[in-house]
């Protein structure tokens, strides 16, 4: 009798661990970066070439995610544990997204394009800061799934908005559930793509 209850008590929440767990995976960073450039690669005036489309995945979504195979790699990373990988995407990200925007400059990028580059590198540089300059700590996964989302809303328009409210909530969840993230650091990094979106534009001026 015992034992049933036992099971009757833990399965609901190994059930939602999975579930958290799922949503955590679904909403990497290298897969919200894909999805976005890969819906915003049929939108109009963002990527016109496949070559911009095929760099800023290099640079945006496939060069930020070497960190973490590098850390099980080197010795000396290896023994930091999360902490050492964290840090070291953060790094990686800074060199990926500067490149992206370098790389945007040069090629004469339209300004959708150098609009999203130059979000993601100010992101990256924002959370940095509010993770070395303050006691705060922000979400850097928190960011991957807002600034992704803003800017397909922003792109293609207020029906994307429902999905993007559904997958921020679920990732919302799904972090503070699995204890990844406290609300306050998932919110900070939400504030930090919001933050960096809105300077951008002025700096920018995209055209939706």
């Amino acid at each position: 009798m015992n034992a049933t209850c036992e099971k009757e008590l833990v399965a609901p929440h190994s059930f939602l661990t999975k579930i958290a767990k799922a949503i955590r995976v679904i909403t990497i960073p290298p897969l919200m970066v894909a999805a976005l450039l890969s819906v915003l690669f049929f939108c109009d005036d963002v990527f016109p070439t496949v070559g911009d489309y095929l760099l800023s995945m290099l640079f945006l979504a496939i060069v930020p995610v070497m960190a973490y195979p590098l850390q099980r790699v080197v010795p000396a990373w290896r023994r930091g544990g999360r902490r050492t990988e964290r840090k070291l995407a953060f790094v990686i990200s800074i060199f990926s997204y500067g490149a992206a925007v370098a790389c945007s400059v040069a090629r004469d990028a339209v300004p959708n394009l150098l609009f999203i580059s130059v979000v993601y590198f100010a992101s990256v540089l924002i959370l940095t800061l509010f993770n070395t300059l303050t006691p705060w700590r922000a979400s850097g996964h928190a960011c991957s799934i807002a600034g992704p989302i803003l800017l397909i809303c922003l792109f293609v328009g207020w029906y994307a908005i429902p999905i993007g409210a559904v997958l921020y909530v679920a990732s919302f969840w799904a972090s503070v559930y699995m204890k990844r993230h406290t609300v306050r650091e998932f919110l900070l990094g939400t504030l930090s793509a919001a933050l960096a979106a809105v300077i951008c534009y002025f700096i920018v001026h995209p055209i939706f």
